[in-house]
């Protein structure tokens, strides 16, 4: 999944950005997050979880899902 985050993260820069976490060293984000598995994203919009999704999936699902929930919660 890394060429397609890096991929999507270049050509949306202006629309929404990415940041990664290494569970690895950091554990207890991993836990505040309630993240189970990798990769796991979670959408923020000012500063607040607006959405989150897991697993890996292609290109077009990885963008449709983020907008779809950075759209949703426009509409809040």
């Amino acid at each position: 999944m890394r060429p397609v985050v890096a991929a999507v993260a270049l050509e949306y820069r202006e629309n929404f950005s990415f940041v990664k976490l290494d569970v690895n060293t950091q554990p207890e984000k991993t836990t505040e997050y309630h993240i189970r598995g990798t990769p796991t994203y979670i959408v923020f919009k000012n500063g607040e979880i607006a959405g989150r999704f897991a697993g890996a999936m292609p290109r077009t699902k990885l963008v449709q899902n983020i907008l779809e929930t950075l759209k949703t919660e426009e509409n809040k």
